[in-house]
C-alpha cells in the first residue's frame, strides 16, 4: 500500500515565505528606523555639546566668585627678606598676582594660604588657561615663594590673554593711580583689576575689580 505525502493547506503555504511586497515594506521601515536613529544620535551629540558649553560658562562664574572672595581677603602680612628688609607679602605683576589670604577649606584645612594667579600659555598658539596655585603659608619663607609644592587648579580655559593692574599710591606721597605692576614694599594696593580676554563663543571678556579690604599703608 503506497503512502501519500501530506498536502499542506493553503494557509500553511502562505506562511512558508515572504512576498515581494512584504520584503519591500520591511526595507522601507528599516530605512525609516535608521534615519530616526541617526537623527537621534546627532541630537544627543548636540545636547551634550550644549551642556558642556553651559558647564564652561558656569565654571567662569565660579572662577570669578572664587577670585573675588580670596583676593578681597588678602592680608597685609610682613616678612623679613634676605636683604633684611621687612616687606609685605604681596607681588603684583602685569601677568600675575600673588598674595596671602585665609581659607576655611584649603588643601590642608582651615588656615593661611599663599595664592598665585597666572595665565599658562597653550602649546603651539593654543588658548591660554587661567590657573591658581595654592600652598599653605609657612612663616620664614624666602624670596623664592612658597616652600611647599602648591596645588594647581584651573579656573578658566580658552582665554586669549590676562592682564593685571593695581590702584593705589605707588609711593607714600604720590596720588593714587593705576599701575601695571605693584612695586611698593610697605603696602598693598587698594584695588586689583583683572582683565580676561575671551572670544564671545567662550563667554566673552571678563573684567574684575576687587577691593582689598585689609589694605595697609595705602592711604
Amino acid at each position: 500500500m503506497s503512502v501519500q505525502a501530506p498536502q499542506l493547506s493553503t494557509a500553511a503555504q502562505g506562511q512558508s515565505g515572504f512576498t515581494l511586497i512584504e520584503v519591500l515594506v520591511s526595507l522601507v521601515l528599516l530605512a525609516l528606523v535608521l534615519t530616526l536613529l541617526a537623527g537621534g544620535v546627532r541630537y544627543a551629540r548636540g545636547t551634550w555639546n550644549a551642556t558642556a558649553r553651559l558647564d564652561d560658562l558656569a565654571d567662569s562664574d565660579v572662577a570669578g566668585t572664587f577670585i573675588r572672595a580670596r583676593l578681597a581677603e588678602a592680608m597685609p602680612i610682613y616678612e623679613q627678606r634676605k636683604a633684611g628688609v621687612m616687606q609685605v607679602i604681596f607681588q603684583g605683576a602685569a601677568d600675575s598676582v600673588s598674595f596671602l589670604a585665609p581659607a576655611p577649606n584649603g588643601p590642608g584645612g582651615a588656615g593661611l594660604y599663599h595664592y598665585s594667579l597666572e595665565a599658562e600659555p597653550g602649546a603651539a598658539g593654543n588658548p591660554q588657561t587661567l590657573v591658581v596655585k595654592v600652598a599653605a603659608f609657612l612663616a620664614g619663607q624666602t624670596d623664592a615663594g612658597p616652600a611647599l609644592l602648591p596645588d594647581r587648579h584651573v579656573l578658566m580655559r580658552n582665554i586669549r590673554s590676562v592682564s593685571f593692574r593695581y590702584f593705589g599710591r605707588g609711593e607714600i606721597r604720590a596720588p593714587p593711580a593705576w599701575h601695571d605692576a605693584w612695586t611698593r614694599p610697605d603696602a598693598m594696593p587698594r584695588l586689583v583689576e583683572i582683565a580676561i580676554a575671551r572670544n564671545d563663543s567662550d563667554g566673552g571678556p571678563v573684567n574684575l575689580v576687587v577691593a582689598l579690604r585689609l589694605q595697609s599703608g595705602a592711604r
